[in-house]
């Protein structure tokens, strides 16, 4: 943001209240991934922003919920001894159901399952 501002680093120390070698620190910091998000907050304030910090969903929440609900699913089909023996409609089936009712009762141990 400071470079599409064409703001220099002296300028944003300036309005920080730091030295420019602090607001370089802090860049060389974001880089590495070592910058503290109070930090960021407060540069982000000295050139007239907002720090957002956010953990975005690579898939709608209702669908990531849906495919763990699936492999929960196809993991509770090993403790049904014939569903090897079912057609594979009923395998289907009785996965849908399965996850259908995962999705329903989110037991404790719905994540557990990669």
């Amino acid at each position: 943001m400071r470079l599409a501002l064409g703001m220099s680093a002296e300028q944003v120390a300036k309005r920080k209240g730091v030295s420019r070698n602090a607001v370089y620190q802090a860049e060389r910091s974001e880089m590495d991934g070592a910058v503290s998000l109070k930090q960021m907050e407060k540069i982000a304030q000295a050139m007239g922003g907002k720090f957002v910090y956010a953990i975005v969903p690579n898939a709608p929440i209702e669908q990531l919920k849906y495919q763990q609900a699936l492999r929960q699913a196809r993991a509770m089909t090993a403790q049904e001894p014939e569903f090897k023996n079912w057609s594979k409609d009923e395998q289907q089936d009785w996965i849908d159901d399965a996850a259908a009712q995962q999705l329903h009762d989110m037991p404790s141990d719905f994540w557990d399952c990669k």
